[in-house]
């Protein structure tokens, strides 16, 4: 007896050119969203290109001489793509394949406007349909109509398709590509655009429609297994899915109950990003990447069929084959339930002797180099003859001990969920022994568990306290510290975002600095006084370590909290204002038992008696008249201050009336506020950390100032050091409120626009403000990169 027939479902209809449909979903998937970004990408580049090419003649194509037989030879390539593309059309319409249809032809009339529209908007050329029968020379166009509406048209319709037919297509994107560059239909921005306009338009469709899942149809799975000689009655999806791969459950004709991981389209694609993330993440892991789905399969019956040479309980493989392109078929004798899906009655009946022996078979397959790869409680099934160990996808033939004992630690874990701490640990112990246990307790960490059990992270860490305290009391082990397991955790991803926005900062910055001028006005400068200059910036560590010192109360050590100044420094890039100050100091402070309310707080006191010192030092100055500003001669005397004022204030009290509004917003600032503002009050009742902490500030202002009368004074444009005191505290003031990291690029503006007025000349003020910012921000981050590491390492952070 065959595959049954639904009613009103045809039977299978078997194509060599399009994938068998029966029951598949759409979906979603990550390879359509790449397209959507890699497309936008190459179009971006493109009308760059196309914008740096625009000075040039471009009324002729880049076309070399070539042999008659070569240029024959590319029009029949163009004419045969078109012609291709119009067929696969007509083959899905008479198909019946309606929703691929749509995908294609909505794909290509996207690609088309998107094509006229950019050539509307850069060529001003109406496109040539049929530029390889035109009388009269071609002009390039931007981009090529032909290669965006076929690449659009072929990538729609992939999913739809044979893996030899989708291969087919991506190879003819490319030769239209390049036969229209060199027939000169366009230029190689215009066929670079193009490609990226049809990757777009795929993309965008198979995001809005979905592409149909790639897992193999069930009348295929039927198919295929009559091909290798087993007749299925009754062949249904099993509830229990993978990710990649279909599982189908069913029974011969001889009452064999059989258990089948069909390897789709997307099953090797997947097993192969998974392989990738875990090795890019995980310390340690294997190698091995099947990039095949019939690979994958036979990968899996291999790992298997030793397994059971062995004498370890394991499904009985029955067959691992493809009998087409399309599907690789891996068929187990199915066996008992899985112990994460067992009533509880058959979980109280599980004895101590089933859990050694399972216990001993895993201790057989490590002896005889073999790791399961995957083991936990899903992995084991529970049958009248005892508990099989299933599922080899994730098994290695070459494991180290560090997959040996991930194997014990995810099965120990899973064990004490299932039947109790107590139990798991004591049959493990009578089963491997003490040395084996204890070397699991390194892995018995978050990490190490597969991802359905890190959803509840602290359920998960506190039974895995507990489990580590049961494995060290069996064993008489001590605790050791765990092994570090991932190479990339939210701490490197932190900092490699940090570093991608530093070096994102910092290339507009240097590209934009006119290094010509700048080495005119340092020709002549004093070297040691800029040298000094650059070397006092990083003095000014000091006095920031004990001005957190003085906020907090208590001493610190020197070291460690001057280096977290330079930290701060690299990770403003991150965060603007004192926002990052604020969570770096709160981080470091909690290391030294200061209360996490403190060590928050500690960074709203700093920073309030920064402003105060600043305030102090602008009121003292303009109201003693040491400083004076014409404003009228820079572009800053256009400037209507009153609405600027206007605007602040009205800035001001909207963000006053959303906080007392909206009551969840208030229950969380107002006590904070309360808190710094009662922990500033206690600061100013103690003469000494008073004072300590104003001095420490109103020195950092000076210092900086200071630097900046250094750099006037060295490229010879000097002024007094009142002035630059004030120069710095404005601008560090308006650095604060500016949303922009380290406020690149608004700083420089309005120092040079401050100084100017000043006396300083404007290429000497332009000069000064590069050493400046130089000695007190842009060295003192790039330090910090460092600076960070160094705390991280030692425990500091």
């Amino acid at each position: 007896m065959g595959w049954p027939v639904v009613a009103g479902r045809p039977t299978l209809r078997r194509s060599h050119y399009l994938v068998a449909v029966d029951d598949l979903p759409r979906v979603r998937r990550a390879s359509d969203l790449t397209s959507v970004v890699v497309g936008a990408l190459l179009v971006g580049w493109a009308v760059r290109a196309h914008g740096q090419a625009g000075a040039q003649d471009s009324s002729t194509a880049p076309v070399t001489t070539l042999p008659s037989w070569v240029v024959s030879l590319l029009h029949l390539v163009s004419t045969g793509v078109l012609v291709y593309t119009v067929g696969m059309v007509v083959v899905l319409a008479t198909s019946h394949r309606a929703a691929a249809l749509r995908d294609v032809l909505a794909a290509g009339a996207i690609a088309a406007l998107g094509t006229i529209g950019c050539m509307a908007a850069f060529s001003r050329l109406w496109p040539t349909l049929f530029p390889e029968y035109a009388a009269g020379p071609v002009l390039p166009q931007f981009p090529v109509l032909r290669v965006a509406a076929v690449s659009a048209m072929l990538l729609a319709a992939s999913p739809h398709l044979t893996r030899p037919v989708r291969r087919l297509g991506w190879v003819l994107v490319v030769m239209t590509g390049v036969a229209a560059t060199v027939l000169g239909f366009g230029l190689p921005s215009g066929s670079v655009g193009a490609l990226g306009i049809g990757m777009v338009s795929a993309g965008v469709i198979l995001l809005a429609f979905g592409s149909p899942r790639g897992y193999p149809a069930v009348a295929s799975v039927a198919e295929a297994m009559r091909d290798l000689g087993f007749t299925l009655t009754d062949l249904r999806t099993d509830p229990d899915q993978s990710w990649g791969v279909r599982r189908m459950v069913g029974t011969t004709s001889d009452g064999v109950p059989v258990e089948i991981k069909a390897f789709g389209r997307d099953a090797a694609d997947s097993q192969l990003a998974a392989r990738a993330w875990r090795m890019l993440v995980y310390r340690g892991e294997a190698g091995g990447l099947t990039v095949s789905r019939l690979q994958a399969a036979e990968h899996e019956a291999l790992v298997t069929l030793l397994a059971h040479r062995a004498g370890v309980p394991v499904p009985e493989v029955l067959a691992a084959a493809s009998t087409s392109g399309e599907v690789a078929i891996l068929a187990t004798r199915r066996r008992g339930t899985r112990l994460d899906q067992l009533e509880p009655a058959d979980v109280e009946a599980l004895a101590d002797p089933e859990l050694v022996r399972l216990w001993q078979d895993v201790a057989r397959l490590h002896d005889l180099g073999i790791s399961h790869g995957a083991l936990d409680v899903r992995a084991v099934r529970r049958d009248e003859g005892g508990l099989v160990i299933v599922d080899f996808a994730a098994g290695s033939l070459h494991p180290d001990e560090r997959e040996k004992r991930l194997d014990t630690a995810r099965l120990l874990f899973g064990l004490a969920q299932l039947v109790g701490v107590e139990r798991a640990v004591t049959t493990a112990r009578r089963a491997v022994g003490v040395q084996r246990l204890g070397a699991s307790l390194p892995y018995l960490q978050t990490p190490a568990l597969a991802s359905r059990e890190r959803r509840h992270p602290r359920s998960t860490a506190r039974d895995l306290k507990e489990l580590r305290s049961r494995v060290v009391q069996e064993t008489g082990v001590p605790e050791p510290e765990p092994v570090r397991l991932r190479r990339v955790g939210p701490r490197e991803l932190v900092l490699l975002t940090v570093l991608l926005l530093f070096a994102g900062a910092m290339i507009p910055v240097l590209a934009g600095v006119d290094y010509a001028q700048l080495w005119v006005e340092l020709q002549d400068a004093i070297w040691w006084v800029l040298v000094c200059a650059v070397a006092l910036g990083q003095v000014a560590f000091l006095p920031q370590a004990a001005s957190m010192m003085f906020s907090v109360g208590r001493s610190l050590p020197l070291r460690p909290a001057t280096v977290l100044q330079s930290a701060i420094a690299f990770i403003s890039f991150a965060v603007p204002g004192v926002a990052g100050r604020v969570t770096m100091n709160a981080a470091f402070l909690c290391k030294y038992g200061v209360s996490p309310t403190l060590a928050v707080t500690q960074g709203g006191i700093d920073g309030l008696s920064g402003f105060i010192a600043q305030l102090a030092i602008l009121l003292v100055a303009f109201g003693t008249g040491a400083v004076s500003v014409d404003l009228s001669a820079t572009s800053l005397g256009e400037v209507d201050w009153r609405a600027v004022l206007a605007v602040v204030l009205l800035v001001l009290a909207v963000v006053m009336v959303t906080v007392w509004r909206l009551t969840r917003l208030r229950e969380r600032v107002l006590p904070v506020l309360t808190s710094a503002w009662s922990a500033f009050a206690r600061l100013m009742r103690s003469p000494s950390r008073a004072i300590g902490l104003f001095g420490s500030q109103l020195l950092i202002q000076l210092m900086w100032g200071l630097i900046l009368w250094a750099a006037l004074y060295a490229v010879g444009s000097p002024l007094g050091l009142t002035p630059c005191v004030v120069v710095v505290v404005a601008t560090s003031l308006f650095q604060g409120v500016v949303p922009v990291p380290g406020g690149i690029g608004v700083s420089e503006a309005l120092m040079v626009g401050l100084l100017v007025p000043l006396g300083a000349a404007s290429d000497a003020a332009m000069a000064a403000t590069v050493i400046w910012r130089v000695a007190t921000f842009y060295l003192p981050a790039t330090e910090g990169f460092f600076a960070y590491r160094w705390l991280e390492k030692h425990g500091y952070l």
